[in-house]
């Protein structure tokens, strides 16, 4: 017992010697290590000499943070206010939306007072719609080659803006046509609005729907620069060269493949969309469709409705509609055209507002 209990003390005791060792070489291990931070952390303070303090070093960080996390918030709409207004003035009330459109002017000029008209029929897609002398766009460099395409007046916008129909492509003179006037008017947005294979008229007749790909309409050059899709929309950039001319033109062409010919768009996120891209842009801007009336009107019919939101005044539809339709007879054709243009204001305000009543729309 006695030889066992005194083997343990002196086990005990190395075991107290040897920690008392180690404590005794502990403060030079953590003296080593806190010298070497402090060299790495010298540049920190240097910022220190213009008068902040560690808070207000910190502060950007703050409020970057406050940025990442509001990213997913709506930013401010100055349309707001008129937005709300335009709810509570009944305007998506389908009652009134059907009974404006049955109230609609349907004045048309005389055949005979539109001479330029009259005598380009077989050119003509919608002959029922005559178009003014006045109205119609002409080439400087062939007066006398008709192009059914008229120039049009929309309030609070001081840029140009032109309706026409799909060129008839069974003549290669149309085509060339066709863009001598986009690049003559240095039109930089073109919105089209037909169905694939519609009258048997496909895009690539018009220009190269592939990127990196050109193509030659009599002396217009022209060559695809990018391609970029959605679900039912897809924009193509032009550059656009006539024979003998060193500055091109870039234009942007929209084409929404999925609205059929007199019949109203089922989904309207890319028509709202574009529309959006076109008034941001704020450039001379071309909408196309099959006859240059129906389709093309109602998106002309949203970009004015639009407009005059971001401008702060509420939208009188019929009041709209009369003005647009006495710069173009026979806008939006249908009533389900006319539904369309509502439709798609209804998801531009959701889009843009956080007001739970026009969320309720």
């Amino acid at each position: 017992m006695n030889k066992s209990m005194r083997s343990k003390r002196k086990k005990k005791g190395a075991a107290v010697k040897s920690g008392a060792e180690r404590s005794e070489r502990k403060p030079s291990k953590p003296t080593a290590k806190k010298s070497a931070p402090q060299s790495e952390r010298a540049p920190r303070s240097k910022p220190k000499s213009n008068g902040t303090t560690c808070r207000e070093q910190q502060e950007p960080t703050n409020k970057n943070e406050k940025k990442t996390t509001s990213k997913g918030s709506k930013e401010f709409w100055s349309g707001e206010e008129t937005a709300k207004k335009m709810v509570a003035s009944g305007f998506f009330n389908n009652n009134t939306i059907n009974g404006t459109f049955k109230d609609l002017p349907t004045t048309k000029p005389p055949l005979d007072s539109c001479p330029c008209f009259k005598n380009n029929l077989h050119k003509v897609r919608a002959p029922d719609c005559p178009i003014p002398d006045d109205k119609l766009i002409k080439l400087t460099h062939a007066p006398d080659n008709f192009i059914c395409a008229a120039r049009v007046t929309v309030p609070e916008f001081n840029r140009t803006i032109i309706l026409t129909q799909v060129p008839d492509v069974s003549n290669s003179q149309n085509i060339e046509d066709f863009w001598r006037m986009i690049f003559q008017e240095s039109v930089v947005s073109v919105v089209i609005a037909i169905m694939p294979l519609e009258s048997s008229v496909t895009l690539q007749q018009i220009f190269p729907l592939l990127n990196g790909t050109y193509s030659n309409h009599g002396k217009m050059f022209l060559n695809n620069k990018k391609v970029e899709s959605t679900v039912a929309m897809t924009a193509y950039t032009l550059e656009i060269l006539p024979d003998g001319c060193s500055n091109s033109l870039l234009t942007t062409i929209y084409h929404l493949h999925n609205w059929k010919q007199k019949r109203a768009l089922d989904r309207v996120e890319d028509l709202v969309a574009t529309v959006e891209k076109v008034l941001k842009t704020n450039e001379n801007t071309v909408f196309m469709s099959m006859n240059g009336t129906g389709r093309a009107g109602t998106m002309l019919a949203l970009f004015t409705a639009m407009l005059q939101v971001q401008k702060g005044k509420e939208v009188n539809p019929k009041e709209t509609m009369e003005k647009l339709r006495a710069e173009r007879c026979g806008l939006v054709e249908t009533a389900e055209q006319y539904g369309t243009v509502h439709k798609a204001m209804a998801l531009w305000f959701k889009n843009k507002s956080t007001s739970e009543e026009i969320q309720k729309i």
